[in-house]
């Protein structure tokens, strides 16, 4: 939503400007100005300009063949290391009681961590986001260990 936020507010403030832009994007599909000069300008007068510069300014492009697998590396290697956060306790510490309070305590700590180099990378308020973050994951948390407890044999 920032970005729509960003160029909502280029659009106004620099028109000209986003026009430009939109003459650019449209060149590189071989349209040649006296062609697309009177798309933007209808585009301008047009509330769908916002939307058009978002699809095709910011939208998303076409993804490279071997991302595929790094994709599925990266998300695998980052549930095995997300899963080990709220595990580790268990590996280390003898007692169950002590390893549940250890777990929950560590769990929240890298919520509240995540959530804020999170927040911090995506240009939201990290502390908000560290909240937010930790709050959702203590929720889902609760949730699980509730349903367990009622599908508990």
């Amino acid at each position: 939503m920032r970005e729509l936020n960003i160029e909502q507010e280029e659009i106004i403030s620099v028109p000209d400007i986003e026009a430009a832009e939109c003459g650019e994007i449209l060149s590189q599909y071989d349209i040649e100005p006296h062609e697309y000069e009177p798309v933007v300008n209808a585009l301008r007068r047009n509330q769908h300009w916002l939307d058009f510069m978002m699809k095709l300014e910011l939208g998303p492009e076409k993804p490279e063949p071997m991302r595929a697998l790094q994709s599925a590396l990266t998300i695998a290697i980052s549930y095995i290391a997300g899963g080990l956060v709220p595990l580790a306790p268990y590996m280390v510490i003898p007692l169950a009681e002590e390893a549940v309070v250890a777990s929950v305590i560590i769990t929240i700590v890298a919520l509240l961590i995540f959530g804020f180099v999170k927040g911090y990378f995506t240009g939201n308020n990290p502390f908000k986001n560290a909240i937010q973050t930790a709050f959702i994951g203590s929720m889902a948390s609760a949730a699980a260990y509730c349903i367990a407890k009622v599908f508990r044999a």
